[in-house]
Parts: structure tokens; C-alpha cells; sequence
């Protein structure tokens, strides 16, 4: 092999990220990826700060402040090429709600610091100044009396706006502000600490110090006569000068070697990698997909070109859906997994490894087989659920992310499926899902005790206990004794929790005798079953609940 040709391994899964994302930057046109290693040019690092960025921002772009501010360039031409004939009090609220953000955004620190860069003789502080809200009148007919003088303040306001936003767009407008969103929001929740991510740094040009703290000391390295290195890589296991470069830089990883030396052996820190994989290490943000505060990588380490494929999709369907919550997350992977072409592909993912980062640390799970069965099988329910959720102690409830993540988790889905009834039950109006949601979970649920759990159980059994459910009730509203039902419903739903069997046949003895009806199979031939016995029991209480106040608001944006 030439000496300038460079060979990388996969190995845990931050490194294979890593690794991915370097992919992702240099283009695979630039490498030669075989089965878990990947090889390329120690010339192809030319310009590769550049092409660093550049992944960033395009991948990024509309995700960014900097493409909020020159996006609003086709709505301001729109406005003014109708001499403003369809602007109204909503277009007025818009414009003040994009005035205030741009005024938020070009005398924030960051934007400041990438003025410095930027060679073109404007004051942007100076125009932010001059940028202000417009008064909104209270009403339709307040407006129409006011237009003129509206339109005017409009007009003055456009024309500070377009200088803004012509600077943003500019070359090197984008070229340095853009750098700076991805800095902050992106790049950041991977690696902190050092080159332009070091408050102390020199270097104002973040391109400059990219180059010269990863980009340079890599290819120096390359080059160097590596025969009397006495150290090795922990990464790679190549010869190393000295031990200096640890893993401190990389978030929710390292430590500071020389302030906390007791966490290593005998205070002497045996952890260091060499500048080229540092290098990689900078890449790892690009090959984790983040959405605002959250991420995901899926660590298929048996193929390096299918980890870049599947982590792709996931890419592409986030960066679709801009959410920004666990549901795109958990969407785009489900997605991802069901666009495998057939069974075979689709469980050449079966055991691997998802990562996820939130609340600023990494978490993980492995994808088994019975997990890709469970969600290839319940595609058309967890599609169903996608915007199903409900209110409870303040917050919002999204019950495709409880699912998805009991699954990932290997969890069954008893707790929620209590919530979510007890929430039909005090409080409708905070429901926003609808029964099927409850038969879909219900469903699910059996399918994770059954292939995950390893319990026997009837395949109708969630149906035979919610008809039970839904004819005892029948019989209630016959009697006239409706009113009856959510006492009934509550002390069922408290056995339950409590897996107090006794008290939940006591509970269902007593309604069958009321109505004179007697007791189904569905219910008897579930004693003594434990888990058999909880979804018979929850399907059965699903099956007594349903019509009750029926919230006709069942879709709700979380």
C-alpha cells in the first residue's frame, strides 16, 4: 500500500461515527469504503475545512437562523411587487414577529464575531437599531383606517431589511455567519473546548483555526518519520511523539487529564490518540443527525458503506420533518427501517446499536430482531398514533414516542395504557386520541409480551376482552345505571396497577350479576396468566370506556 493511501477500522460506536461523518464530508466519491475499513489520500485533507463547513451548512440550511433571516428576501419582493394590495393585520403580525427575531439574531455575540470576517462595509448594528416594530392595530377596521401610515412604517422598515438581508446572503455573509449557526447549534454537542470552540482562542477566522489545530497537525503527522515514537494510539495503535492529544475535547466522553488524574490507574493517563484521529473525532457531529437538541446514530458496525446508508435515510427524513422532538426522531428511524427492500436487508440491522443523544448525553439501545419484527408489523398502527398525545401534570404526553421507546427499551406498554385510560376517564378534554389508538397500543403491547416476552396468549385476545368490555356496558345503559360506569371503570383501573386479581373478579362479579348476564370466557380463561390477565384487563376496561364523552379534538401538534 502507498504511503500517502490512509486506512481506517470501525470500532465503537463514536469512533464509527465519526468515521461516517468524515465520509459524509469528504464525499464517497473521495474513498474507497470495504467492508468495515475505509481508505483514501492523505491529499484529499486538501481544502478539507472548507468541505467541513460547507457539510454543515448545507445539511443544515434551513435549519439555521441565518437561512430564517434571507429566506423572508421572496415574501418582502412579493409584498412590494403588489404594492402591498394583500398585506393585512396576519401579514403585519408575521413581519413584526420577523422583525424581532432578525433584531435578536444580528446583535447576538456570534454574529457579531462573524462581522469582523465579513469584507463588506456595512454597520449592522447600526441598521438593527433602526429596525422597529410596528404598532398593531386592534382590529380589522382599525387597520383599514390606518393602512397608509402602516404601509409607510412598512416601507421603511423593508428597506433597512433588504440591506440585511443582501449582507447575510453574500458570499461571505453566509460563508462565516452560517459557520457560526452550525458552531453553536450543531458542531458544538459533539466536541467542545478547543480550536474555535475555545473561548481563549486567537484566531478569529474559525476556517483558519479549524485548519490549523486539526487539518494541519493531521497531515504534519502523516508525513513525519514515526521510527523512534515511543507512545501508540488508542484509537489506531500508530506511533505517537507524546501523549498530549487525549479525549477531554469530545462531550459526554473525556476528562481533563491534568485536573482530574485519579481517573485513571495510578494517576497516569494511558488514553491518547494520534492528530489524524482527532481529525476524525472533529467529524463526529457530521455523522450524528441532529434536530435541534437531539440526535441519533445507529451504530451498524458490520458494513461501513450501510452504516453510511441507514444513518443517510434517518438524516433525510429528520432534516424533512424539522420537529425538533423525540416523534422525528423515532419516525425517521422507523421509516429508515421500513424501507429496507425486503426481509433480508431489514434484518442485516437486527442487533445493532442505536445511539441517542438528549439532554446532552448519549443513550443507547440494541435494535433486536423482535424489536424490527414488532415495528415492521405494526407499521400502519404506529403510523396511526403519529400526532396522538394527551396532557397530563402540565406537560404533553406524545404516545408514539412512549411506544417506540418502551419498545427500543424492551418494555411493555401497561403503564401507559393505564395513563391513557385514566385520562379518558378524568379529563376527555385532554385527550387528543381516539379508541382505535387505545385497541392499536393495546395490540401492540401483546405483540411485545408475546415475541419479546416469550408469554403465550391468544392472538384475539385483545378483542374478545374489549367486545366483553363494550357489552357490559351495553347492559349498564339498558339498565339506565350509565352514571355507574366510571366508578366501575376507576376500581377496575386500581386493581389493575395493583395486579390485585381478587378485587378486579369481585369488581366484574358484581357488574354481571346487575345485568344478569353471564361471565365470558375472555375473562375467566385469563386467571392465573399474570401478563395475559393485564391486557385482558386493560382491553376489557378499554372496551367499558369507550363513547364516553367522546373528544371529537383528537389530533393535537405537541
Amino acid at each position: 500500500m502507498s504511503s500517502d493511501i490512509v486506512r481506517l477500522t470501525l470500532g465503537d460506536w463514536q469512533w464509527n461515527a465519526a468515521i461516517v461523518g468524515f465520509i459524509n464530508i469528504l464525499g464517497e466519491e473521495n474513498i474507497n469504503a470495504e467492508a468495515d475499513t475505509v481508505e483514501f489520500s492523505a491529499e484529499a485533507l486538501d481544502g478539507f475545512e472548507d468541505k467541513y463547513f460547507a457539510y454543515f451548512i448545507n445539511t443544515y440550511e434551513k435549519t439555521l437562523s441565518w437561512f430564517r433571516i434571507v429566506s423572508f428576501k421572496d415574501r418582502l419582493r412579493t409584498y412590494e411587487e403588489s404594492n402591498f394590495e394583500g398585506f393585512d393585520l396576519k401579514a403585519l403580525q408575521t413581519l413584526n414577529t420577523y422583525l424581532k427575531d432578525v433584531k435578536r439574531y444580528i446583535k447576538s455575540n456570534s454574529y457579531k464575531a462573524a462581522y469582523k470576517l465579513i469584507d463588506l462595509n456595512l454597520d449592522m448594528l447600526a441598521l438593527e437599531k433602526e429596525l422597529t416594530s410596528i404598532k398593531k392595530p386592534k382590529n380589522l377596521q382599525e387597520f383599514e383606517v390606518k393602512r397608509s401610515k402602516v404601509i409607510a412604517e412598512v416601507k421603511k422598515n423593508l428597506d433597512i431589511l433588504h440591506q440585511i438581508i443582501e449582507y447575510c446572503d453574500s458570499p461571505s455573509g453566509k460563508r462565516y455567519i452560517a459557520a457560526k449557526n452550525v458552531i453553536y447549534t450543531i458542531i458544538n454537542k459533539a466536541w467542545n473546548g478547543v480550536s474555535f470552540l475555545n473561548p481563549q482562542t486567537k484566531e478569529k477566522d474559525c476556517y483558519a483555526d479549524y485548519k490549523k489545530y486539526f487539518v494541519n497537525t493531521a497531515t504534519e503527522y502523516l508525513q513525519r518519520d514515526k521510527s523512534k515514537y515511543t507512545s501508540n494510539c488508542f484509537i489506531c495503535d500508530a506511533p505517537m511523539q507524546n501523549m498530549n492529544n487525549d479525549l477531554s475535547f469530545l462531550n459526554a466522553t473525556g476528562f481533563d487529564v491534568a485536573r482530574k488524574s485519579s481517573h485513571v490507574w495510578n494517576f497516569q493517563n494511558d488514553i491518547a490518540i494520534c492528530p489524524l484521529c482527532k481529525l476524525i473525532y472533529s467529524c463526529l457531529p457530521a455523522g450524528i443527525t441532529y434536530i435541534f437538541d437531539k440526535g441519533i446514530y445507529v451504530n451498524a458496525n458490520i458494513d461501513l458503506k450501510n452504516a453510511v446508508r441507514i444513518n443517510y435515510k434517518i438524516k433525510s427524513e429528520i432534516l424533512r420533518l424539522q420537529e425538533g422532538n423525540l416523534r422525528s426522531i423515532y419516525h425517521a428511524l422507523v421509516i429508515a427501517l421500513h424501507e429496507q427492500e425486503n426481509e433480508s436487508a431489514r434484518y442485516e440491522l437486527a442487533d445493532v446499536q442505536v445511539v441517542r443523544y438528549e439532554n446532552d448525553s448519549y443513550r443507547f439501545n440494541i435494535l433486536s430482531r423482535g424489536m424490527l419484527r414488532i415495528i415492521t408489523e405494526s407499521k400502519k398502527a404506529l403510523n396511526g398514533m403519529i400526532q396522538a398525545n394527551f396532557a397530563e401534570n402540565g406537560m404533553t404526553v406524545q404516545i408514539y414516542d412512549e411506544v417506540i421507546g418502551r419498545i427500543f427499551n424492551n418494555q411493555n406498554l401497561f403503564t401507559l395504557i393505564h395513563r391513557m385510560l385514566y385520562c379518558r376517564l378524568s379529563n376527555v378534554s385532554k385527550c387528543y386520541f381516539h379508541d382505535g389508538h387505545v385497541r392499536n397500543v393495546l395490540e401492540i403491547n401483546q405483540k411485545i409480551l408475546m415475541n419479546l416476552g416469550g408469554i403465550e396468549m391468544e392472538n384475539d385476545l385483545v378483542k374478545s376482552a374489549r367486545t366483553a368490555g363494550y357489552y357490559l356496558r351495553k347492559g349498564y345503559i339498558s339498565k339506565g345505571a350509565e352514571n355507574k360506569m366510571p366508578g366501575i371503570c376507576y376500581r377496575l383501573l386500581n386493581a389493575l396497577k395493583t395486579s390485585n386479581a381478587d378485587m378486579f373478579m369481585n369488581v366484574v362479579l358484581n357488574c354481571y350479576l346487575y345485568v344478569g348476564d353471564q361471565v365470558p370466557k375472555v375473562i375467566t380463561n385469563a386467571l392465573g396468566q399474570d401478563k395475559g390477565f393485564s391486557t385482558m384487563g386493560y382491553a376489557f376496561v378499554s372496551g367499558l370506556i369507550n363513547g364516553k364523552g367522546e373528544n371529537k379534538n383528537t389530533e393535537k401538534k405537541g
